[in-house]
């Protein structure tokens, strides 16, 4: 063999060789611990491939996206070891971090160190915050009301300004980037000095929000809380959690886990996606259970769900901040939280049950369906009413493609019936019923139904109409206000083929569909009943006349003796005049061109009735309220010291609670738990005494409850 073809072979050799080491490279490997030796370093230890650069990619504090560091170079076997400084780096607690060699990317870690310590006895409302440009948040702290408190390091100036004033910190967003403060109070031995840190992202003004299925929750000691997360682009990245060592999470695809680790205390979670252009947070609790309590009720407990559709359940019964305990499939229902509801998300056709529980211990049962859809919307002329026990109400469909079909719940509180498109109801037992209607075409619609057995129990007469003879065109619609007991449904309407007619609030909504006359009988709970009379007739401007009367104001709120003024627009009569008032003892009314004038003479609510010529009506609500000079606090022996806010328990927030209720601002039950119907109301006594409507209860809130 020639010297040169031997050459050519050894060449080929050596990059098959080098090529073979590239391509079947070995995945790599990372590991951290503490470092023994010193309080602010970790120990990081990498396998792979040999002789081959390390390089790490993490998340930092001061420095927003994804970051990638050099390491070093793996050694002729394969390892890498270094202690880091965890202040040279910053890295963000509880994100993910990998590293690369030689081209491959290792497994994910959970980053559990911090180069800043915390002090559990001084904390803030939120400890991790998200903000925009020009944008600015206040956080109260929680400093036993007597330390000052100072700012003592900020790692990124340059994104967020911080100003203390008393135990209010107010964040100004400056530039986009994450930043950490570090605040202390002022103690006269500097070994006792209590540190806690706020952590907050500042975005650009056109970032998104992410949103959660529940971000203000309670969770029990041991237990764990799946929560949906959408929005944004990508794959989602825990930034920060405050408070690891009470609650930790795990992050999944979508799903935030919680786990509660401690017995007491609360932390604020900041999630991003990875391109950071959407971020938000979770505020988690401990809770405990209080008492074993019967079961949560809910609007309907067997809702079904077209799929692509949402679906709102009320929820009932025990206290604190509701949340999902189980979903038993999350691919085929998404829940979202809000206070005492539930909305529910059909993702794929299917059944999942979900459990959903309060910080009280009480705990009920939704089992979901979700069905496909096609063939349009279906409607109902009413979609959730009241009647007696013993007494039978029509319910009339419209939409969807027929025939319809009816699937009743077996709750044994009422009976179902369908005949073509209308339903018959008669109430057997005392409480909350619900039936799914759907169309041939696979869309559905929930009718819920209250069913009371004692009609001594309501008091009042029959309901009462602005206008009981009203005259239409055919395509034209108007509205007819209904004051009484409430709980409004439709009896009977005598010709549905004439007018369409159905309950929205305090008003029915009527709809020309041909010429002709029907009698439509509205009733009320506790039985009490009243008659309209419509009649349609054609028109060649009915198309313009079915114009509907709006206002460009959605109610009205004002002090006594003050003025509102209210524009008119729609109708497409030759002038306005007002059909109903409510309440003519608080408000006072005038109509002059297309403005409504609403003046006030005592305290009180009501709704306007307003029509044009052309008997095309809409209604308006309107609030007058005492002046603020005109309301004399009420007498209050107890002195409040405490700083107090969601979460509290205890003496000190039974006091406030009936404080409260005193000043007329709370209506909820004496429970001594600060929740949110708590927040809701120190909010109207600070909206009352021109304080900073925080919800929280610091220096300034408790000089106003001590007057």
């Amino acid at each position: 063999m020639s010297l040169l073809k031997k050459i050519f072979l050894l060449l080929i050799f050596i990059f098959c060789v080098t090529f073979a080491k590239t391509v079947f490279a070995d995945t790599p490997s990372i590991s951290v611990s503490a470092d023994p030796n010193s309080n602010n370093s970790v120990l990081i230890n990498v396998s792979g491939d040999a002789n081959t650069s390390v390089l790490l990619y993490y998340y930092s504090s001061n420095t927003s996206g994804p970051q990638l560091h050099y390491l070093g170079n793996t050694n002729s076997s394969g390892t890498f070891s270094s202690s880091l400084v965890l202040s040279d780096y910053n890295i963000t607690q509880n994100s993910s971090v990998y590293v690369t060699v030689n081209g491959k990317q290792s497994i994910s870690i959970t980053w559990p160190f911090s180069n800043t310590s915390t002090n559990t006895n001084f904390s803030f409302s939120q400890a991790s915050i998200v903000t925009k440009i020009g944008q600015s948040i206040v956080v109260t702290a929680s400093n036993s009301g007597t330390s000052q408190i100072y700012l003592a390091s900020n790692t990124s100036p340059q994104v967020a300004n911080f100003s203390v004033n008393g135990n209010q910190i107010t964040v100004n967003g400056l530039t986009s980037g994450q930043t950490t403060a570090n605040f202390c109070l002022i103690a006269t031995n500097i070994s006792t000095t209590s540190c806690a840190n706020i952590y907050a992202i500042v975005q650009n003004s056109s970032a998104q929000s992410l949103s959660f299925s529940q971000n203000n929750t309670s969770i029990i000691t041991g237990q764990n809380i799946p929560i949906t997360i959408t929005g944004g682009n990508g794959f989602y990245q825990i930034q920060n959690n405050s408070n690891p060592s009470i609650i930790s999470t795990n992050l999944n695809g979508p799903t935030l886990t919680l786990y509660a680790n401690g017995t007491t205390g609360s932390t604020t979670i900041a999630i991003c996606s990875t391109d950071m252009n959407a971020c938000g947070t979770v505020n988690a609790s401990i809770g405990t259970y209080t008492t074993s309590g019967s079961g949560l009720s809910f609007s309907t407990s067997y809702p079904t769900i077209v799929s692509g559709q949402t679906q709102i359940v009320n929820i009932t019964g025990g206290f604190g901040n509701y949340y999902i305990s189980s979903n038993s499939n999350t691919n085929i229902v998404q829940t979202f939280i809000s206070t005492s509801s539930i909305t529910l998300y059909g993702n794929t056709p299917g059944n999942a049950t979900l459990v959903v529980c309060s910080p009280s211990g009480n705990c009920g049962t939704i089992n979901a369906t979700v069905i496909g859809s096609s063939g349009g919307t279906l409607t109902l002329s009413q979609n959730n009413t009241s009647l007696l026990i013993g007494q039978v109400l029509s319910v009339n469909i419209s939409g969807g493609t027929t025939p319809y079909s009816l699937l009743q719940s077996n709750d044994g509180k009422a009976q179902y019936s369908l005949s073509g498109n209308t339903i018959t109801i008669n109430g057997v037992s005392s409480g909350i019923s619900s039936a799914t209607i759907c169309s041939a075409g696979g869309a559905c619609v929930t009718l819920n139904i209250t069913i009371s057995s004692n009609i001594s129990t309501v008091s009042g007469v029959q309901p009462v109409f602005s206008q009981n003879n009203l005259s239409l065109n055919t395509n034209q619609s108007s509205s007819v206000y209904l004051s009484g007991n409430g709980g409004y449904y439709i009896s009977n309407n005598s010709n549905s083929n004439i007018i369409s007619a159905s309950i929205s609030g305090n008003s029915v909504v009527l709809l020309g569909i041909s010429v002709g006359s029907s009698n439509m009988t509205v009733c009320q709970t506790g039985g009490q009943c009243n008659t309209l009379y419509v009649t349609v007739s054609n028109s060649t401007n009915s198309n313009i006349n079915s114009t509907p009367i709006t206002f460009d104001k959605t109610s009205v709120s004002i002090d006594v003796d003050g003025v509102a003024n209210v524009n008119i627009f729609g109708g497409s009569g030759m002038g306005y005049y007002i059909s109903y008032n409510s309440n003519s003892n608080s408000i006072g009314t005038y109509i002059t061109g297309s403005s409504l004038i609403v003046t006030g003479k005592t305290n009180g609510v009501g709704t306007l009735s307003v029509c044009s010529s052309s008997n095309v009506c809409g209604s308006i609500a309107v609030t007058i309220n005492q002046n603020i000079k005109n309301i004399v606090s009420s007498s209050n022996n107890y002195l409040f010291t405490k700083p107090l806010k969601l979460g509290s328990s205890g003496t000190e927030v039974t006091k406030l609670q009936e404080k409260l209720k005193t000043d007329g601002v709370y209506s909820g039950p004496i429970t001594g738990y600060y929740g949110n119907l708590t927040v809701v109301a120190v909010k109207k006594f600070q909206k009352l005494h021109k304080l900073s409507q925080l919800g929280s209860v610091g220096p300034g809130t408790r000089a106003a409850l001590n007057k």
